[in-house]
């Protein structure tokens, strides 16, 4: 029975491992637009198995870039949103009115790609940066496809100093 315990350990750490490289990545932050939470420099911990929730802080690729992305989720797909000139008005559909409403300016050309849009599409998601300053995001670059999205950041890893839960 001892030996059956001792050669089972090796095959769980390998399942747990296999596991984990399913579900887990660990990447690098590089830049300023997630500050203060998150600086450039961090790895952080994404789960690749999560569901997306409002207010998510999630790792994206845009097409043909190598580069992850870190942002925070804002618009959820069925959100309801107006946009006039180059300001969007986005409806968070938590109260079901325009009760919980985001305001936020586009670039001319995102803002003319999304005119013609009532709600956020299907597995489509509009994601900024905490540091709206500097945050290269939805605002200039639209909707960021479901496809798009690793998943969401659960962990801020290195630094070992500042090891933390992201939300």
């Amino acid at each position: 029975m001892k030996k059956i315990v001792v050669c089972s350990i090796p095959v769980l750490f390998v399942l747990l491992a296999v596991w984990m490289i399913g579900h887990f990545k660990i990447h690098p932050v590089s830049g300023t637009s997630m500050e203060e939470k998150l600086h450039d420099g961090d790895h952080v911990v994404v789960n690749t198995q999560s569901t997306i929730e409002r207010y998510d802080v999630v790792g994206f690729s845009l097409g043909g870039e190598s580069d992850l992305y870190v942002k925070r989720v804002i618009g959820m797909p069925g959100d309801r949103i107006i946009v006039a000139n180059q300001t969007m008005i986005l409806n968070l559909n938590e109260a079901g009115d325009l009760t919980t409403t985001y305001q936020v300016k586009l670039s001319k050309q995102t803002a003319d790609k999304l005119r013609q849009l009532k709600e956020i599409p299907k597995d489509n998601y509009f994601l900024l940066g905490d540091h709206l300053d500097v945050s290269n995001d939805s605002r200039s670059f639209g909707f960021v496809s479901r496809s798009l999205i690793e998943g969401k950041i659960q962990l801020r890893l290195y630094p070992l100093q500042r090891i933390d839960t992201i939300s």
